[in-house]
């Protein structure tokens, strides 16, 4: 059964974007953007009446509600423009607008377009007092409306900006053409010339950037059509969506359209690379189902070839030179003892050396939560690998990372007293919680956890740097590793993306996943853990890797000081 107020895209859902909007910025209208009557930082709310003047109603009913004022474009088509409507969305302070499309009604004859926006424009003007179009889209029409105005003024008209032309690059854009408040499903909504945009997937992407208030000026477009009160209207209207998006994508195809907007943001990623080899995985060594209890016992009991990590190590360092990554590299340390040289190519490389535990051991049971270690064996066995992984690389670690990604608050409080800075183990999302905690004030941006705990604190001199993850309902983990092998590039990179925007975070992989080579079949509780991977993940790499050029890379090293000395 369709759970209607929790889908994206309703009344409900708008209710809770305007609610987000109204305590956090102050909106201003098209006109008040023009006439440059606005505060420093503000949002701008649009509204394109297409169809369902109804509807836009209601939605101006919720935004004077909370004190947010809109412009509304209405189309002068017999079932938009409806006076007693425009009239009573005037009446509650939103500004009204002209939704032209002229030049698409001529058939491209401009003067015929140009009479015709005049006539429409003295209708609508008999209603209420009009300052600013926005030209209607129009996406089976091959004339782009906006081109009315390239030999001729709409100042002539009295007009003092157009929603599209008479904007500027100070405004962060989001619009919900296509169900989606990108722009991948847009033809023509876009602003011109504009290279950068802010990522955001859902409405509670957005709602997210909103209320962290980092952005200084967003501008907002809806269309009130798309914001049913009812389950039958969003099904209508899903439906409707999916259909227009599909011909989009042909019409775009077939126009040789491919816009090509960046992801703006702030933030920075670091990409983190696992240093282990296949026995190092549960299912082999080092966990309370494993075949090995640990790496030492088996090296006593293995008598075959053991390393198939040199190889893609080597690979793996050439990838970052590739695309100019400095990296963190995460690595065991009886690495040391088995791969001798390995670590010191690594560090000869330009990349930072942090530790991912002695021999790989999980120190919690990620079932029970119940402790595999006591904590003075942690502390003896991790200050030990620590100051071995210092010797070897010629670098101070200080950052760590739990092996299996098995990690609890004392864990970190150990980690800060050994004189780490920094850990990056937690992961938030919704299939499955290796942590001792409920992570329920987590997100993927770096934060303080609170001694004792991994939940988040006002402030302490030490980082926790979690992994990404995509948020559409569930969260599902867009950090790599595993994931990376089994889900596609596609859903990392949207959730690399959409993690960027909450702030810093974190990708990692192992270079045994681009391995070529067969491992022995040991550690029967996982017999599917490697059928993919080789050149078909390093494939996703490279996929991964080109959709973030435009993204600042640092190692975490670089990163955890600009959260010493700060509140959170």
């Amino acid at each position: 059964m369709l759970d209607f107020k929790n889908r994206d895209f309703t009344s409900y859902k708008f209710l809770q974007l305007c609610e987000a909007i109204s305590g956090t910025y102050p909106t201003v209208t098209m006109a008040e953007y023009m006439e440059k009557q606005h505060p420093t930082r503000f949002i701008l709310m649009r509204h394109d009446v297409d169809r369902i003047p109804e509807r836009a109603l209601g939605i101006a009913r919720i935004e004077q509600e909370l004190g947010i004022r809109s412009t509304y474009y209405f189309r002068m088509i017999k079932s938009v423009f409806k006076s007693e409507i425009i009239r009573q969305i005037k009446d509650m302070g939103h500004e009204i607008g002209y939704h032209y499309e002229t030049l698409s009604d001529a058939n491209g004859d401009y003067e015929k377009a140009l009479d015709l926006f005049r006539s429409n424009l003295e209708k609508i003007r008999e209603v209420c007092e009009v300052k600013t179009v926005c030209m209607h889209g129009r996406p089976l029409s091959k004339y782009d409306n906006r081109e009315l105005w390239k030999n001729h003024d709409f100042k002539d008209f009295g007009i003092i900006g157009e929603a599209y032309l008479s904007v500027g690059d100070d405004l962060n854009y989001f619009s919900d053409t296509g169900r989606t408040w990108g722009c991948k499903n847009s033809l023509r909504d876009c602003i011109p010339g504009k290279t950068e945009q802010v990522f955001a997937e859902t409405t509670d992407e957005l709602i997210e950037l909103i209320e962290r208030k980092e952005l200084n000026n967003l501008y907002i477009l809806t269309h009130p059509e798309r914001w049913p009160t009812s389950a039958l209207g969003w099904g209508i209207y899903y439906s409707t969506d999916l259909s227009v998006n599909f011909g989009k994508k042909i019409l775009m195809k077939s126009r040789g359209k491919n816009p090509k907007i960046h992801i703006r943001s702030n933030n920075t990623l670091s990409v983190t690379v696992d240093i282990e080899d296949w026995y190092h995985i549960p299912s082999v060594c080092g966990s309370s189902f494993s075949t090995y209890k640990n790496v030492s016992e088996f090296f006593k009991k293995w008598n075959e070839r053991y390393d198939y990590l040199s190889e893609p190590t080597k690979r793996t360092l050439d990838l970052l030179d590739e695309f100019n990554i400095t990296a963190t590299f995460f690595v065991v340390a009886d690495v040391a003892e088995h791969y001798p040289g390995l670590i010191e190519s690594i560090a000869e490389r330009g990349h930072e050396i942090a530790c991912h535990g002695a021999d790989h051991t999980c120190v919690l049971d990620p079932k029970t939560k119940e402790p595999l270690t006591t904590v003075e064996e942690f502390e003896a066995t991790t200050r030990k690998a620590k100051k071995l992984l210092e010797k070897i690389s010629g670098q101070e670690v200080v950052g760590y990372r739990a092996p299996n990604a098995a990690v609890t608050g004392w864990m970190l409080d150990s980690l800060e007293k050994i004189g780490f800075m920094y850990d990056s183990s937690v992961s938030v999302n919704s299939l499955y919680n290796k942590s001792d905690s409920l992570l329920k004030d987590v997100s993927s941006s770096p934060y303080h956890p609170a001694p004792g705990s991994l939940e988040p604190t006002e402030y302490r001199d030490f980082v926790e740097f979690p992994w990404a993850y995509y948020d559409m309902g569930i969260k599902i983990p867009a950090y790599g590793g595993p994931t990376l092998r089994f889900l596609g590039s596609h859903l990392i990179s949207k959730g690399l993306k959409q993690s960027l925007n909450r702030g810093h975070t974190v990708f990692y992989f192992h270079p045994i996943d681009i391995s070529h080579e067969k491992f022995p079949s040991v550690g029967n509780r996982r017999p599917l853990y490697w059928c993919v991977k080789g050149k078909m993940v390093e494939k996703k790499l490279r996929c991964v890797f080109n959709g973030l050029k435009n993204v600042k890379k640092v190692p975490l090293k670089n990163q955890v000081n600009n959260y010493y000395n700060v509140g959170y």
